[in-house]
């Protein structure tokens, strides 16, 4: 041991190289992220943020068809870093958003609504008395939308049991599909909308498809109208002093909050590198997010509880990841900033741990030893900024938005974990399944056929 040789300088600087690695270990221990720590093994004798960089470097390669040297990427299916070549994503800008034209109305119904299943196979195949049904809601005409929308509840009932043998369903040994792509399922293999109480799965999802598009117009393109620009500088510092706002933010950017517990108040621009600009826009994105899940406004708190039940989080999360690096929709919203945020959510926190952000940044996301996340909240929301921030700042030339840091983020985890553990172990295994083998390419490319925004465009055009 080092303790009993001849006591030198370097002896000393492994002294404190022990202390700061205990007081590291301390300010995890107990917070949010400390159960997923225990849990993930980091690939030995590599620094975890570059393992990151390593992994984004090799799926961006793969889904670019060029040459992959990791051959763990190589075999399953990562979703590429640049969001604009996920498969959800481009279907919401290659598809759904030219469906929408330039109306801006009908871009948001149509992204809103696709995070209900979010699963584009399945919103596909719902997608024409989807569209009757919404135009008929528009024109007021009760009788002819529920038509519409019994037509959907039909649809989702057949992709719900689509496949399975009758005996099993009649026995009860099956129920149906919950999560499947293709002609099967309802929602993705990584998400699930709440199960509403008292309903079925394809029932539930059918009253998603039903009334959050009214929850869409009336509510959420309302308040993104009256929302500033991220990069509006003036209207920002004066929407803070309004006094929904004021209580919270009371010297704007230079409001202090305690970065972790038993650490002293910080400015929240110092969790930024001192760029007030950053550090404003990322203030004015998680205060949109806490808005569109707890409207302060009475009026379109009573259409988000009337209408949008089952919208939470993970799902107004995707509103920004449909608006990463897309000209077309933040043209028509230019309220998300999608370069400085994105809303984060439990899926990243196993990556964010690999990466050992928490530690190296001395940042929590919450104040209060074990306390709870409550990811609705505009402080949660600006401490996970944070560590997106330092991501970027790691490697700038990378030019990452944070919406595709924290995507990446979600499936960094198990590939941290099939990279330090034997191919033959529950462990590797385990993560193996939750990515899945790379999809069917015939499958995956019957999505973008332009015959269904001609088909789709018909529809709305239509009287």
């Amino acid at each position: 041991p080092f303790w009993l040789k001849p006591f030198s300088f370097k002896t000393l600087l492994a002294v404190f190289d022990l202390v700061a690695m205990k007081k590291r270990s301390k300010l995890a221990h107990g917070s949010p992220c400390s159960s997923v720590q225990r849990q993930a093994k980091k690939a030995r004798g590599e620094d975890p943020v570059e393992l990151f960089w390593h992994y984004a470097d090799q799926v961006e390669k793969k889904h670019n068809k060029r040459n992959v040297e990791d051959p763990i990427v190589a075999k399953y299916a990562f979703p590429p870093a640049d969001l604009r070549g996920e498969m959800n994503v481009k279907f919401n800008q290659q598809i759904l958003t030219k469906i929408a034209g330039g109306d801006k109305t009908w871009q948001m119904i149509l992204i809103g609504t696709f995070q209900a299943p979010d699963n584009p196979w399945c919103f596909l195949e719902t997608l024409p008395p989807f569209l009757k049904g919404v135009k008929a809601q528009q024109a007021g005409a009760k009788s002819l939308a529920k038509k519409h929308f019994d037509d959907i509840g039909r649809v989702l009932q057949a992709r719900y049991v689509r496949g399975i043998p009758a005996a099993d369903l009649k026995s009860g040994k099956r129920k149906g599909t919950v999560q499947g792509y293709g002609d099967v399922g309802l929602y993705s293999g990584e998400h699930q909308t709440a199960i509403l109480p008292g309903m079925t799965h394809p029932q539930g999802l059918r009253w998603k498809l039903e009334h959050w598009p009214y929850w869409l117009e009336h509510a959420v393109v309302p308040l993104l109208d009256s929302w500033p620009k991220p990069t509006d500088a003036a209207r920002i510092d004066t929407m803070l002093k309004e006094k929904r706002f004021a209580k919270l933010l009371p010297q704007g950017t230079e409001t202090k909050i305690v970065p972790h517990a038993g650490a002293r108040a910080v400015r929240i621009v110092d969790l930024f590198g001192g760029n007030a600009a950053y550090a404003r826009s990322v203030i004015s994105q998680a205060l949109l997010f806490q808005e569109l899940l707890k409207p302060s406004d009475k009026g379109q708190r009573r259409l988000r509880n009337k209408y949008g039940w089952g919208v939470g989080p993970f799902t107004v999360r995707g509103l920004w990841m449909e608006c990463s690096k897309f000209p077309t929709l933040t043209k028509s919203f230019p309220q998300f900033d999608t370069a400085t945020f994105c809303p984060g959510f439990v899926g990243a926190l196993g990556g964010i741990q690999a990466c050992n952000l928490e530690a190296s940044t001395g940042v929590s996301l919450t104040a209060l030893k074990g306390g709870n996340v409550n990811w609705s909240k505009w402080d949660v929301q600006v401490r996970f900024g944070a560590w997106m921030y330092a991501l970027q700042v790691a490697k700038p030339s990378a030019r990452m938005h944070c919406t595709e840091l924290e995507a990446t983020l979600c499936f960094f985890l198990r590939y941290a974990r099939m990279r330090s553990s034997d191919p033959k172990s529950q462990q590797y295994q385990a993560a193996a399944r939750a990515i899945g083998a790379n999809l069917d390419s015939r499958v995956v490319a019957a999505l973008y056929g332009k015959h269904h925004i001609a088909e789709a465009k018909a529809i709305i055009a239509r009287a």
